[in-house]
């Protein structure tokens, strides 16, 4: 178990955890983060998961499972997770196209509270390397 002054480390940060910093980060940088279409979100996750030599590498992308019945590969969990961002509002999705996803001001104001504090050195690279990555795959 991670202890609270240590931060997160590869070995146990969750999905939802990696997701949260990453969205905070992207948001925070001026990313236009897709919604309605999932796709980049998709094949940005499943060029992280099948990246096995990157340093600090999250060791939840092991269990994700990508679905390939369609033009690019599909992981539910990660659907289901970005669907809930928006549900409990850590996101914010603006009318009328419902395209583009924003961090909600209260939490980008208040984000200090939610212990998402990075531990491992390994893990911060490897999460500004996913930002730059994620940068480029949503232009």
């Amino acid at each position: 178990m991670k202890s609270e002054e240590s931060g997160l480390n590869a070995q146990d940060i969750s999905l939802g955890e990696f997701i949260k910093l990453l969205v905070l980060k992207l948001d925070g940088k001026g990313v236009a983060m897709p919604f309605r279409n999932e796709e980049k979100w998709h094949t940005f996750f499943y060029g992280l998961k099948s990246n096995h030599d990157s340093k600090g590498r999250p060791t939840f992308l092991d269990g994700l499972f990508f679905d390939w019945d369609g033009p690019s590969p599909k992981c539910q969990d990660l659907s289901e997770y970005l669907q809930a961002l928006h549900l409990n509002g850590f996101v914010s999705v603006a009318n009328p196209r419902y395209d583009r996803l924003k961090v909600d001001d209260d939490v980008r104001n208040n984000a200090d509270r939610f212990g998402l504090s990075v531990g491992d050195a390994a893990l911060a690279e490897f999460l500004d390397g996913s930002v730059e990555s994620a940068r480029c795959a949503f232009a």
